[in-house]
């Protein structure tokens, strides 16, 4: 005996599977993203760098330099950015990590900038924003840009930092 099921029977069972795999979208490459990145704290915001899988992404953290990218699992991002966010202390672990001793000071140019200065960078017309990661000289800056691998971190002159961002 043949059992015909009906279109609304078809569209229950449908959205009922739907709603038990489909809990978070997939994420792609470049996305911004709050992830959870210390548990009990509040998620930082984050560019997607590589998707593995269904379910694992690696990102780069907003306004920390490309040692802290990391694999997570979609269970760890929290969502889309979605407007402007905060800026947050950084998690202990880059605080123990990146504690300079008593008495030292970060290296600064004549031009005022420092490693882990938020600025924005000219390149071929457009403008990104970048992190300094060290200092090259009185009139240069080793930048790392924002959501992109390490491979494009450059060199650049004064001349192509456009402003400074906020933290």
């Amino acid at each position: 005996m043949k059992t015909r099921l009906t279109s609304s029977a078809v569209a229950l069972a449908l959205a009922s599977a739907l709603s038990t795999t489909a809990c978070k979208k997939p994420y792609r490459v470049g996305d911004h993203v709050l992830v959870e990145w210390e548990e009990g704290r509040a998620p930082y915001p984050a560019y997607v760098l590589e998707v593995n899988g269904k379910s694992r992404y690696r990102v780069h953290f907003d306004g920390y330099d490309s040692r802290w990218d990391e694999d997570v699992g979609i269970d760890r991002i929290v969502g889309p950015v979605e407007g402007p966010v905060a800026p947050l202390p950084p998690p202990q672990k880059v605080e123990r990590a990146t504690a300079a001793p008593v008495g030292s000071n970060k290296p600064t140019g004549a031009h005022g900038f420092q490693p882990g200065d938020r600025v924005r960078v000219t390149w071929r017309g457009s403008v990104y924003a970048a992190v300094v990661i060290g200092i090259e000289g009185k009139d240069r800056l080793l930048v790392h840009y924002e959501g992109h691998e390490n491979a494009w971190d450059e060199v650049v002159s004064l001349d192509r930092v456009v402003s400074r961002r906020a933290p």
